[in-house]
């Protein structure tokens, strides 16, 4: 079978049990620059379990925006208490675009994924949300500079072995008309005898890393003190600086406007869906259903925070009145986790469902 993402989105293929529409568009929250998330099912021959080459799992485009699960994964994320995945099986019928009988199984059993764990990791990942809303790291908050970062910026120098290191920045040392030793004896292997030639030699660093000399080779008279590089700062800063630029290429911009121009100390976004998610686990504890498409004055409510129209203390005090009305509901009517026995035979009995068993 070709698990090929062009061929699970093929309108033909009889693998696909379920394929709709996720996300903000299915909450009812979207704008005009939201992207169109697609979620999918599919199932794999109990043949190519059989296999040293298993079925895939998940088949994603690079952004996530198209994610296929087997039925397998899909079962055990769902097991697992996974949101996403448990709003799959409660999508409003505008967001279906394809469906079979034996995704109809999954849907006439999807109670059995109902359960106090499911709650709990709604509010979990509604405080792991927030936590990212304000978060001093936010990459909004601290953008990097185009150029990378050079070593050189990590270094000191410690001209006399009774004084203390400085910046090499702060000094007179130019590193381009320098040559390098590595000390004997340096087991963190950052130390390293620095020796001033006064012209330009090809550098300390070459390749972003240290160009070390075999110390026979070198002027000990040209020698002027010890070098301490800390090459795992400047290893987290090249990945800092690498993953920022990766997110300013890929982010939607239009969600970041407000924030750059200090317009809004928050992420808007992310609170929402905090907010939302919230809701969800409220729903769950009072219903039995996850809150997928959000109507009335509680989209109004998440639209707002949207907008940035709420302040920050006022969407926490909003947020912390439905947690507490989670924490105080009677949850323990729900069972504490799901059927593993009773997931396995709704494996089998969607596989049968789907002529593959």
């Amino acid at each position: 079978m070709d698990y090929s993402l062009e061929s699970l989105e093929s309108a033909d293929n009889p693998r696909v049990l379920f394929r709709g529409i996720s996300g903000s568009r299915a909450y009812g929250t979207q704008n005009a620059n939201s992207d169109t998330d697609i979620r999918g099912i599919f199932v794999a021959p109990s043949a190519e379990y059989a296999r040293l080459n298993l079925p895939p799992k998940q088949i994603s485009d690079e952004r996530n925006d198209r994610t296929y699960y087997s039925l397998v994964r899909f079962c055990e994320l769902m097991s697992e208490a996974n949101p996403t995945t448990l709003e799959m099986l409660f999508l409003p019928e505008d967001c279906i675009l394809k469906t079979s009988s034996a995704y109809s199984v999954l849907v006439a059993n999807r109670e059995l994924f109902i359960t106090q764990k499911v709650v709990d990791s709604y509010l979990n990942y509604a405080v792991s949300q927030f936590r990212r809303a304000r978060g001093t790291n936010k990459r909004v908050w601290n953008p990097c500079p185009e150029e990378p970062p050079r070593p050189e910026e990590y270094c000191l120098f410690l001209a006399d072995a009774k004084g203390a290191p400085v910046p090499v920045r702060k000094t007179n040392v130019d590193l381009a008309n320098c040559m390098i030793s590595r000390l004997i004896g340096n087991r963190a292997g950052n130390m390293f005898a620095l020796y001033d030639y006064g012209s330009p030699t090809g550098g300390v660093f070459r390749g972003g890393l240290p160009f070390e000399t075999d110390v026979a080779k070198l002027d000990q008279e040209k020698r002027i003190g010890i070098l301490l590089f800390n090459e795992q700062a400047f290893n987290a800063a090249k990945k800092q600086h690498r993953e920022y630029w990766e997110w300013r290429r890929n982010r939607n911009e239009s969600r970041w406007i407000a924030q750059e121009r200090g317009e809004m100390d928050y992420d808007s976004k992310n609170m929402m869906h905090l907010v939302r998610i919230l809701m969800s686990g409220e729903n769950i504890v009072k219903t039995g259903k996850p809150l997928v498409r959000v109507e009335g004055e509680q989209l109004e409510t998440l639209l707002a925070i949207r907008r940035g129209d709420w302040t920050f203390d006022q969407i926490m005090a909003f947020a912390e009145e439905i947690q507490k009305s989670i924490q105080n509901s009677d949850k323990d009517r729900l069972p504490p986790d799901c059927d593993r026995v009773a997931v396995d035979a709704l494996i089998a009995e969607v596989m049968k469902e789907a002529g593959v068993a």
